[in-house]
């Protein structure tokens, strides 16, 4: 028997009381429902997927009851439209473990097909946008040298330059991780809400996010990360997302 169950705090970015929490079986049922409820369907690899993994191997180590509870409490899954971008939410007791974004349909499932180029056009996800959209899932989280690595890249490739103006985002990012690294109080962190909350306002140019702005972005997010990795639901996480809807026009 494993001396210690899986924790949300194994599996996902997560703090406090929710991250010492052992993941059960009916938290990994009820994730995938409101998952397919609001989604229509289960992603793989998503966090039902990910939770009903690390729920079976509670059980199998004899950690949990395949049946402790029949009900879940604070496992939630929501839908928010931000200026026509569906942003899906998944969270355990209000910590984020899941976010995706992709274009609201409702409006095109009732238009013609005189009128669909003009709407494909609005729901085509910017840089700004799906900066916007990281403000949102990782809100919270302080930024890093990494993020700034990441805000940077995106910036440069919405001006289409490798030369940003005084007082760019990434200006902000860059102070706001040297602040940051030198400062013990969590709570006196500067967050990526601080800095990308209506990021496309701050930007002089701005324009769809194509695979290889993501790739780029990401690329850079890694480089600049100690343990080579990415920020949940941050830039290059967002950026690729927004990438995969924007599907080259005919």
């Amino acid at each position: 028997m494993a001396e210690e169950p899986v924790k949300y705090g194994d599996v996902f970015i997560v703090s406090g009381q929710v991250a010492n929490k052992p993941i059960l079986p009916e938290d990994a049922a009820a994730m995938e429902a409101g998952e397919r409820k609001v989604m229509g369907q289960s992603p793989l690899f998503g966090p039902a997927s990910i939770m009903q993994s690390a729920a079976s191997i509670n059980v199998h180590s004899g950690h949990c009851s395949p049946t402790s509870n029949p009900v879940s409490e604070g496992v939630d899954v929501t839908e928010t439209d931000i200026d026509g971008i569906r942003v899906i939410t998944e969270t355990v007791h209000n910590e984020v473990v899941g976010q995706y974004i992709e274009p609201s349909v409702t409006e095109a499932n009732e238009t013609s097909a005189a009128e669909q180029t003009q709407i494909q056009e609005r729901e085509s996800v910017t840089i700004g946008e799906a900066l916007e959209a990281v403000a949102l899932s990782a809100g919270d989280h302080a930024v890093d040298k990494a993020d700034a690595a990441a805000i940077e890249a995106a910036e440069k490739r919405a001006l289409g330059t490798d030369t940003l103006p005084r007082g760019s985002l990434a200006e902000e990012a860059y102070s706001a991780a040297a602040w940051n690294a030198q400062t013990l109080r969590y709570e006196f962190r500067t967050t990526m809400d601080d800095i990308l909350r209506d990021a496309s306002d701050k930007l002089a140019h701005d324009r769809p996010v194509t695979h290889e702005d993501a790739k780029e972005i990401l690329e850079a997010e890694a480089r600049n990360d100690p343990a080579n990795a990415i920020t949940a639901g941050g830039v290059g996480e967002m950026m690729s997302a927004a990438a995969s809807l924007n599907i080259p026009k005919p």
